[in-house]
Order: C-alpha cells, then sequence, then structure tokens
C-alpha cells in the first residue's frame, strides 16, 4: 500500500508541476532571445556569427518549450475553454516560431512570419498572464487554508 505522498498519480501531478514552472521561466528567457534575434537580424548584417547564435539559442529553446508544454498539457481534448485554446494556440504558435527562424533568407515570406510570430507571442503573454494571476489567487487561498 502506497502513502498519499508517494502515490504513483500524485508523483506524477508534481513532476508535471515541476515541468510546468520549467517550462514558464524557458519562456521568459525565449522571449527576449527572440527579440535579440530579430533585432540582430534587421538592425545588423543577418549573416553574422551572433545572428546564428541567436537563432540556434532560438529555435533550441522554443523546441524544449514546446516538449515541455506537449508533456505537461498533452493533446487535450478539444473544447470551448480559453485553457483549451490557449494550449493549442501555443503549440500553433511554436510551429509559427520555427518558421519564421528557419527561413531568414526567403524575403518577404520572414518578415510576414516575424509579424506574425510576435503578434502571436503577445496573444500567448496576455493568456500567460491571466493564468500566472489565476495560480497566485489558487496558491494564496491553499496557503491561508492549509496555516489555519
Amino acid at each position: 500500500m502506497t502513502t498519499a505522498g508517494s502515490h504513483p498519480d500524485l508523483t506524477a501531478l508534481r513532476r508535471r508541476q515541476r515541468a510546468g514552472a520549467v517550462n514558464r521561466r524557458i519562456g521568459w528567457v525565449l522571449l527576449p532571445v527572440m527579440i535579440a534575434a530579430t533585432a540582430v537580424h534587421y538592425l545588423r548584417d543577418g549573416s553574422s556569427t551572433v545572428a546564428a547564435v541567436l537563432v540556434v539559442l532560438v529555435v533550441g529553446l522554443n523546441t524544449c518549450h514546446l516538449a515541455l508544454s506537449v508533456y505537461v498539457f498533452g493533446l487535450v481534448r478539444p473544447r470551448r475553454t480559453l485553457k483549451v485554446f490557449h494550449i493549442y494556440f501555443g503549440y500553433a504558435l511554436g510551429v509559427v516560431i520555427w518558421a519564421s527562424q528557419t527561413n531568414l533568407d526567403n524575403e518577404p515570406l520572414h518578415t510576414y512570419l516575424t509579424i506574425l510570430m510576435f503578434a502571436g507571442i503577445a496573444i500567448h503573454l496576455v493568456l500567460a498572464a491571466r493564468y500566472a494571476t489565476r495560480r497566485r489567487v489558487a496558491q494564496h487561498a491553499a496557503d491561508r487554508y492549509f496555516s489555519g
């Protein structure tokens, strides 16, 4: 018999929660790297070593962010909820980021994809802020409940 603290379902839940926290940090690192990669591409010579390193970082961080998202959320059943929309919107945004960052020499496609990417990021950040607020409120409520 397993105890409540070591039940396999609880262990898996805690592992996904930790992966979700790591994933949010990766997303916050990805954002400035992506802005820097875009700025270097458009403001300086896009074929520099710095630009190449930034693009590799963006693609790598985006891949990790997307993979962890799939691990945490999976392929949820489509429903008409904002949460499900946010999950699938994030998956689609990951593909747009890949397409944008791997078509640097393919103008005007790269410019269109970059505009679409940053518009998508703005929407993704608004939704992420909403869920961060909800997590904080729930955590404070749980702290008050368990502290007595």
